[in-house]
């Protein structure tokens, strides 16, 4: 016990109820009650005030009867009652005195440290809820976004659209003039030296057992259904001399038959009447006049061969020539295939001899 406080028992009830007995329990008073032992005349020890807490302890009196008594709580902020000095003797003096009125006195707050380890496992919790939010938002977001625009979309993920095949220039939007270098690319001498054009490095001789003097190249084969050979490749070209005869007797005619022969051969065993060309037109290599036409080629039916684009361009190296050199070019549309513009760069780079 600190030296000055009370020792535990029953005092009169500091709140001022008649006939009550509180129980101090050494440092604080509890919410016990009892009537006080005896009735209204049987003397009580009071509770020594501050000014004789350095005094001996009261004597606590002994209940009569142990079981509490219900009694209204006292009030919040009443001090505790305050008894006449002791004068003399080591214990409290027996006698009852009047009980003292409240004195009131400021009300103190305990100041609690806050839980730091809660604080930090909280905001830990909230950092990943936010993150996850973020990222389903991102994800909502950008689902959307690809939802709403499937042309943009799919433009990032072809980069061989390049090239504008409405255009009317060429094959996909290039004025030919004829004899144009393509980076890094190499010579390729055409059929009797006719016509010689560039290619890029990774092309590769292509042999058809069925047209020997062909000159041909390809890139990227892969494997496909519905052609005889069972191979498909990303890239085609093909350059040989044709001769007006037939109903092949002008540079229109020949172009647009020639084309139809490409459009069944890329397509396959199934291909139906080729469509109209793209595009058609009158142009001037080197200053020599030719015909080209351009035909959009669609995945066959049934098949994972992807859709691609034909061209087919002739040049007639002279005035009433009847033997003419022809460019046959075919590009997948497709990521792993080279870039649409390839077509008219190829076709830039021809070179002519008379």
């Amino acid at each position: 016990m600190t030296t000055g406080s009370p020792p535990s028992g029953w005092y009169e009830d500091p709140s001022g109820q008649p006939n009550t007995l509180r129980w101090w329990d050494g440092s604080t008073w509890t919410e016990k009650v009892q009537a006080k032992p005896g009735g209204s005349g049987a003397p009580a020890s009071p509770f020594p005030g501050h000014a004789a807490q350095n005094a001996a302890a009261p004597t606590a009196v002994s209940p009569a009867v142990q079981a509490p008594v219900p009694a209204p709580a006292m009030p919040v902020g009443a001090a505790l009652p305050s008894a006449p000095t002791q004068t003399s003797g080591p214990g409290p003096q027996p006698q009852a005195v009047p009980a003292p009125k409240p004195i009131p006195t400021s009300v103190v707050f305990e100041t609690v440290e806050p839980d730091r380890g809660k604080r930090r496992v909280l905001l830990a919790v909230g950092a990943v809820v936010l993150s996850v939010v973020m990222a389903g938002g991102g994800y909502f977001l950008g689902h959307k976004t690809a939802k709403s625009d499937p042309a943009k979309a799919a433009a990032s993920a072809a980069p061989t659209a390049t090239g504008d095949p409405k255009s009317p220039n060429g094959f996909m939007g290039t004025a030919l003039t004829g004899g144009q270098q393509i980076a890094g690319g190499r010579q390729i001498t055409g059929q009797d030296s006719k016509m010689n054009f560039m290619l890029p490095q990774d092309w590769q001789v292509q042999v058809d057992a069925k047209a020997p003097n062909e000159v041909r190249y390809a890139v990227n084969p892969y494997a496909c259904v519905g052609h005889g050979n069972g191979a498909c490749t990303r890239g085609l070209v093909v350059q040989n001399l044709r001769v007006f005869n037939g109903g092949w007797s002008d540079p229109k005619s020949l172009v647009l038959g020639m084309g139809q022969l490409l459009y069944n051969a890329r397509y396959g065993s199934d291909a139906p009447a080729p469509a109209d060309p793209v595009k058609q037109s009158a142009v001037k290599i080197q200053g020599m006049d030719g015909y080209l036409a351009l035909w959009h080629v669609p995945m066959s039916s049934g098949s994972s061969t992807p859709d691609a684009y034909c061209g087919v361009l002739e040049v007639t190296p002279a005035a009433g020539a009847t033997t003419v050199p022809v460019l046959q070019i075919c590009l997948d549309q497709a990521a792993e295939a080279p870039p649409l513009a390839l077509m008219d760069q190829i076709a830039n780079s021809v070179k002519i001899t008379p």
